[in-house]
């Protein structure tokens, strides 16, 4: 299992989903954020699980309201 950090969890949103976002962008809600749509969303949860070694808790991604939730919900 790997630690999914801040640093490497924007660098998959960019290098994996082609998403020019910082850090900062990360408390950006998902309907302000420009580019954004569920479809990423499913790709960026096929990057990120085999990182994580883990599946994503599924409810707390969708019941997340912005990017730094989703990572925190990757994180646990």
């Amino acid at each position: 299992m790997s630690a999914l950090d801040t640093d490497r969890f924007v660098s998959l949103l960019r290098d994996e989903l082609g998403l020019d976002l910082s850090a900062a962008d990360l408390d950006t809600p998902f309907d302000a954020l420009a580019g954004w749509d569920s479809v990423l969303l499913l790709r960026l949860l096929g990057v990120a699980e085999p990182l994580t070694g883990r599946r994503a808790p599924m409810i707390e991604v969708l019941e997340a309201n912005d990017l730094r939730g989703v990572h925190a919900a990757l994180s646990r």
